[in-house]
């Protein structure tokens, strides 16, 4: 009797083990032909079998101080000042011609320097490009056509992001090359998609290609060229300039400059003076007319209430006695 029971039990244990072993290949054989289909994940197999097809973007950093070329962005402030407004215009267009520079944008305010005052001055101010090999020869010419009263130049250097993104847009070259040769072997009947998910890839990677290109050419083209800002003002004395920061030089320089602002302050009252007499006199002769106008009025006025006043103390009757 017990041996019928032990029997069974056994045979019971042996179909569950068999049933369990049944299971586990097949989830075995199921995890198997899933990865021979894309992963939603981002991640995929290809049909030959050739490895997975990388789906994440991953950032490439690059040690700048490693690099042979250094890529550096030079950016020149400068402000000017001439006597000679429209000559020096004209020779700054012949400097940046034969330079092989161009101008990017430029403002300008039309009034002569004798429109109105003295003060009433042209000004103009440009943002020019110059290869990046003649900029410091470009500056150092400029001197010689204006008073440069300010001078300040920048050194960007973008070596590490300029060499981080070219090697990231190497990589996506890579991976859109092999994307290309996946999508010409795949049939589109027999794994739609398959074909699908390699298709979307390839357009998003076509897409960040184009902007990590742009980014170099925006890099390229600021690195080549260096940027001048440019203000030019027409004036009628320099600015003085001091290379001395002594208290005493300064405080000569300050009275220096206060006098000639109220020298001009006088010429251009005096200008405006002269350019307003005419108005003044006819305006001074308009209100004297009014004014004995008025006062005629009111002397008539007055000339009536003394009469009307006088005949009616005339006409009063006398009290009797």
């Amino acid at each position: 009797m017990r041996r019928n029971i032990f029997t069974k039990w056994t045979s019971v244990l042996l179909c569950l083990l068999c049933l369990c072993l049944f299971f586990a290949s097949c989830a075995k054989a199921s995890n198997g032909s899933d990865m021979e289909k894309p992963n939603s994940s981002g991640g995929s197999y290809d049909e030959a079998g050739k490895g997975e097809i990388g789906f994440t973007d991953v950032n490439v950093s690059v040690d700048s101080s490693q690099v042979a070329e250094r890529k550096v962005i030079k950016t020149f402030d400068i402000s000017t000042e001439t006597k000679e407004f429209d000559a020096a215009l004209e020779a700054l267009n012949a400097l940046i011609a034969e330079k092989g520079g161009y101008v990017e944008s430029a403002s300008m305010n039309n009034q002569s320097l004798n429109y109105s005052s003295a003060t009433y001055t042209r000004y103009a101010s440009f943002t020019i490009r110059v290869p990046a090999e003649y900029a410091d020869a470009f500056v150092g010419s400029m001197g010689e056509m204006f008073n440069i009263t300010s001078n300040r130049s920048y050194v960007e250097d973008v070596s590490e992001t300029y060499y981080s993104i070219e090697a990231r847009l190497e990589e996506l070259k890579v991976e859109r090359d092999s994307l290309l040769d996946i999508l010409n072997d795949t049939a589109t009947k027999k794994d739609y998609n398959f074909w699908l998910t390699v298709k979307q890839r390839l357009s998003e990677v076509t897409q960040q290609i184009a902007v990590y290109q742009g980014q170099l050419n925006r890099y390229d083209g600021k690195i080549a060229f260096s940027t001048i800002n440019l203000s030019v003002r027409e004036v009628l004395t320099y600015s003085a300039v001091s290379q001395n920061n002594r208290f005493g030089s300064r405080l000569g320089a300050a009275f220096k400059e206060g006098w000639n602002d109220f020298v001009i302050g006088l010429q251009d009252f005096a200008i405006w003076l002269a350019e307003a007499l005419p108005t003044l006199v006819l305006l001074a002769g308009i209100g004297t007319g009014i004014g004995f106008l008025i006062r005629a009025i009111r002397r008539k006025k007055k000339k009536a209430r003394i009469a009307t006043a006088t005949a009616v103390i005339g006409e009063t009757p006398k009290k009797e006695d």
